[in-house]
């Protein structure tokens, strides 16, 4: 899971014009709830906790979205849990309907949450899987750079690698993961499979996130 980031000030890539794209703020938790098709009750607790939900509609219709923590957040597959400083922000979960994918609407709500945010945030954090290419692409077009790559070693461990010089010094200090100089498991879906040491070689691995019927050789 690469962890990137970018600072308000960054540069904003230009992006291809999306006349019909809105993105604004969700509060009601039965409309989100509804939307991921998950509890309200857990919905509500993630309000209640600072995050902020975010839509992106075509005309209006739903066609992705994401959410903001504000306070506190966690990275649950790499046991990280962390406070966020008042002018940080730390995006996740974000979701593009599968009949909206490929049309740039993932870089495009990105940007607009930065602009909104940017009124009280001066730094942006986010992670993606590292199967996960789509994610990756539309994180890059809005203008976040890759610190370090966030995984495993070959014993399971959680471990930050850096992608550029001092990057994962930088991760750690926001997350509490350790540093290492070793490889680290390039796939995610094979570590849920129960496969935790490097099942590929490095850049070898053709696990997809959009496409399930690719996977690894064992």
């Amino acid at each position: 899971m690469p962890f990137a980031t970018r600072h308000r000030d960054d540069p904003m890539p230009l992006l291809r014009p999306l006349p019909t794209l809105h993105v604004t703020t969700e509060a009601d938790a039965g409309v989100m709830a509804q939307l991921q098709g998950r509890p309200i009750d857990d919905i509500s607790r993630r309000f209640d906790a600072g995050h902020r939900a975010y839509v992106a509609t075509l005309g209006d219709i739903p066609a992705a979205w994401g959410w903001v923590a504000t306070r506190t957040a966690e990275i649950g597959e790499v046991g990280a849990n962390f406070l966020i400083p008042a002018s940080e922000r730390y995006l996740w979960n974000f979701v593009t309907l599968a009949a909206h994918r490929g049309r740039g609407i993932y870089p495009q709500l990105l940007q607009a949450i930065v602009r909104a945010e940017s009124i009280d945030a001066e730094r942006f954090w986010i992670a993606y899987a590292p199967e996960n290419h789509a994610s990756g692409a539309g994180i890059a077009k809005a203008g976040f750079h890759a610190l370090a790559e966030m995984s495993f070693d070959a014993d399971g461990r959680p471990a930050l690698r850096a992608t550029v010089e001092g990057g994962a010094a930088i991760a750690s200090r926001v997350l509490g993961l350790r540093e290492t100089s070793e490889s680290l498991t390039p796939c995610w879906r094979c570590v849920r499979a129960g496969r935790t040491g490097m099942t590929c070689a490095p850049g070898s691995c053709r696990c997809d996130y959009q496409r399930t019927e690719v996977a690894c050789a064992d």
